[in-house]
């Protein structure tokens, strides 16, 4: 090779360099740091707060901190974001969320025990043997799956343990990492936006407009439904396109890697014993289990993961291992999130630095300004495209539902529409990105478990949002025209 013909393949290499897609740590560093510099361009402002009482389906009292959608006022003098406040924010992030970072390690420590014992994969690669050509069929299932638990108790993070243990499965079945984010993740993206009886969206929007709680049971059933076969047409129609020819994936360089390291065989699986049996019915006893007591005893974090944590050394217990299997398998099994358990920290500070700004409230106040001047009929489709934007900002399901709700219900009595109506447009807005939006740790999380970098899911996920968005916005507009109730 020449000296000429090697300056020009070192040049080469160098462009491909600079175009490569920040890490996503760099991306979450990148946004904050932009957030930042618009606190200098963005005048302060805020709204104060207030409590609001509301009571649960039991009849329960409960109290929650809302926005006072008259208190707004612009701050005496802008809070421009300093060096330090920004260098800081990203511990600041981690120290908000410690809940949620230390459920992640320890659900995900919980599941890879189950995944070691080989009962995932053997009932899973069971089915899928027994599904012959059929067997895009378990994706749509698995994101029903996903989706009613979503939509009956507001599980999403918890799913997260599932990345790992159905990757390398569907991968050896001829798919890719792309389905499986988009069946666990996109599955518990449709569960929120057709919450039943999900208490942090639906019942904190619900409490906050003054509506009865999980009032229009029927419409939110329709609602799941809806979603849930959007998904899994999507899934189906992804599925079959990989089965014709599976290079076209934009991940099937760096999946056949990941497969190198997680060999899956379908014609020597593991043995569908009666311990792996007994393993996969303590795992949906376990669930079942969660399930009754979010909704009967209001359990959180701490109980979720005290019951996965029983339920991984039961597991252990069954599959014939001791302590130490136990503690050495749940080791590993954190080792496999620490990025993703980390990134939820990280996506945390961008919240962080609009608070310390106090910009975020300016935003909503601007918002709010200009759907008051909507035409009645536009009402709900300015209600609607503000929840599914502001979703980027504020990730949180019931953080949106706390600062958007106290603004939205008032603002519907005043355009003709329904305080249901106005509660469906958060519900959905809020749900749809998650699965997508870059300011979200939990999707950075779900992404890091796969190895997909986020601007690869991007490319492929985008024009699947764009329909699942085009469904709600249906939905919203159907709830719009029967006025939907109560009230």
């Amino acid at each position: 090779m020449s000296r000429k013909e090697e300056k020009m393949e070192v040049k080469s290499t160098s462009a491909k360099k600079k175009m490569e897609f920040p890490r996503p740590f760099g991306v979450m560093i990148i946004l904050v740091l932009i957030f930042a510099i618009l606190s200098y361009v963005i005048p302060s402002s805020s709204y104060q707060m207030t409590e609001v009482s509301y009571t649960l389906s039991d009849g329960t009292e409960k109290t929650r901190s809302v926005i006072d959608p008259e208190t707004w006022a612009p701050a005496e003098e802008d809070q421009n974001i300093s060096f330090m406040q920004f260098i800081t924010s990203f511990i600041r992030g981690m120290e908000a969320v410690p809940d949620i970072i230390f459920a992640i390690f320890i659900v995900v420590g919980c599941f890879y025990i189950i995944s070691e014992t080989g009962a995932i994969l053997a009932g899973v690669g069971k089915v899928i043997v027994k599904l012959g050509n059929r067997k895009c069929l378990i994706m749509p299932v698995l994101a029903a799956i996903f989706a009613v638990f979503g939509a009956t108790t507001g599980a999403y993070e918890e799913m997260l343990c599932f990345i790992p243990m159905l990757a390398p499965i569907m991968i050896a079945a001829g798919y890719d990492s792309m389905i499986v984010i988009a069946t666990v993740m996109g599955g518990g993206a449709a569960g929120f936006a057709g919450a039943v009886t999900n208490p942090f969206t639906l019942g904190v929007a619900q409490g906050i407009s003054g509506l009865p709680m999980f009032s229009a049971l029927g419409f939110h059933v329709a609602t799941l439904i809806a979603f849930i076969i959007t998904l899994g047409a999507i899934l189906v129609y992804y599925a079959k396109k990989l089965e014709k020819d599976q290079t076209k994936s934009l991940m099937y360089e760096q999946d056949k890697i990941y497969l190198e390291n997680h060999h899956v065989d379908f014609s020597d699986l593991p043995e569908f014993n009666g311990r792996r049996k007994a393993i996969l019915f303590l795992v949906a006893a376990s669930f079942g289990l969660v399930v009754f007591g979010i909704l009967k005893w209001e359990w959180y974090f701490e109980e979720l993961v005290g019951m996965f944590m029983v339920m991984a050394f039961l597991a252990t217990l069954i599959h014939g291992e001791g302590i130490n299997w136990f503690c050495d398998k749940m080791v590993e099994g954190m080792k496999t999130i620490v990025v993703g358990a980390m990134m939820v920290g990280f996506a945390r500070a961008i919240l962080i630095v609009l608070n310390d700004a106090q910009i975020l409230h300016t935003i909503l106040h601007s918002a709010v300004k200009v759907l008051e001047k909507l035409p009645e009929y536009m009402a709900v489709i300015g209600q609607y495209v503000f929840q599914c934007l502001i979703n980027y900002l504020i990730p949180s399901g019931s953080g949106q539902a706390s600062a958007t709700m106290p603004l939205m219900a008032p603002l519907a009595d005043l355009t003709g529409l329904t305080r249901q109506t106005a509660v469906q447009c958060e519900v959905i807005g809020d749900a749809l990105s998650n699965p997508f939006t870059p300011t979200s740790g939990n999707i950075h999380a779900g992404l890091a478990m796969a190895g997909i970098p986020w601007v690869t899911w991007a490319k492929f996920w985008w024009k699947f949002l764009m329909i699942e968005y085009a469904v709600g916005l249906v939905i919203v507009i159907i709830a719009d025209m029967i006025n939907l109730g109560p009230f």
